[in-house]
């Protein structure tokens, strides 16, 4: 069968929205009601018409070659590539359906030939534990970010290299940054042990205010000189940039905050996912970048009390 793993994906997509509840599933829902519409209004523009559809297949080869499944599913599963090409099918729709009712239609057809050929690529980023010195860099107390990195060291390497070999161009650096800051967010999906917890600081309030302080100074430092550069090459960039660091980092923050609501000592928090891909695509959106800021406002006060219960403070 070639919907193998559709099923599967269906079935994890319904545990997970059952674990988020009616309102997060709202604002998931509300997310990817806008977001259909801003890629048809996008490719009804011939101009951004092929900056939707190149993000498109750049985020489809992300998702390829950096899944951790690929080996089970080649070797447990007949027909793997049709299976991976049923799941990617299904799964971006919302993303290719759009330009059929455009005058771009012609990039449906060479939508759905890419999403087969990169579900047939068996090219992986072969991960390491051994990044040198980097736990000389950062420090034990930040383990997310130790974790992390060296999970995906060069899967964001190579977005790094790549937002800055094109920082002088005006908005492509921006997107490279975002597809690092996806990956910086998948860091905060796995809970410590309590021993952990205990150790990283005396109060629940402490503990969110440590960890978004230097987490947030990470970010800066892998952000911002890409963002300088394009500003200087491009001045009328600078406001835009600035909104944009500042998104990033209450993005951040937010996947902080959505880890601790949720905490539960060495559980693995992979209902989050949908939540926190909506809240960064969001981030794409003009009229929808208040949403991470209020998420985290709402999520303070939850992650809090939810921390409150193990620090008995």
């Amino acid at each position: 069968m070639k919907w193998i793993l559709v099923k599967v994906r269906l079935n994890q997509l319904r545990r997970q929205m059952d674990a988020l509840g009616l309102f997060y599933g709202f604002i998931i829902l509300a997310f990817l009601c806008v977001l259909v519409f801003y890629v048809y209004v996008y490719y009804s523009q011939k101009e951004k018409s092929l900056f939707a559809f190149s993000l498109t297949l750049l985020a489809l080869l992300s998702i390829q070659i950096s899944r951790k499944d690929k080996q089970f599913v080649y070797t447990q599963l007949e027909n793997p590539g049709e299976n991976i090409f049923c799941e990617y099918l299904l799964f971006t729709l919302p993303f290719t359906l759009p330009c059929l009712f455009t005058s771009q239609w012609f990039y449906f057809p060479v939508l759905i030939l890419s999403i087969y050929f990169i579900a047939k690529l068996k090219m992986n980023l072969k991960q390491t534990t051994r990044v040198p010195h980097l736990s000389k860099i950062i420090s034990p107390e930040n383990f997310e970010w130790l974790s992390g990195l060296r999970k995906n060291f060069i899967g964001i390497s190579i977005f790094l290299l790549l937002s800055l070999m094109i920082s002088w161009i005006r908005i492509a650096p921006l997107i490279f940054l975002w597809f690092i800051m996806t990956a910086i967010t998948s860091f905060y999906q796995e809970c410590e042990s309590l021993q952990i917890l205990f150790a990283s600081s005396g109060s629940a309030k402490r503990l969110l205010k440590k960890k978004i302080m230097n987490h947030s100074k990470f970010v800066l430092i892998i952000f911002i000189p890409t963002l300088i550069v394009n500003s200087i090459f491009n001045p009328e960039m600078i406001l835009i940039n600035v909104a944009f660091l500042f998104i990033q980092i209450t993005i951040l923050i937010f996947a902080i905050l959505l880890k601790y609501t949720t905490y539960c000592p060495n559980e693995s928090l992979k209902g989050n996912t949908i939540l926190l891909s909506s809240i960064s695509i969001g981030a794409l959106i003009p009229f929808l970048l208040p949403i991470p800021i209020i998420m985290c406002f709402r999520n303070y006060g939850k992650a809090v009390r939810n921390l409150k219960s193990y620090f008995n403070d």
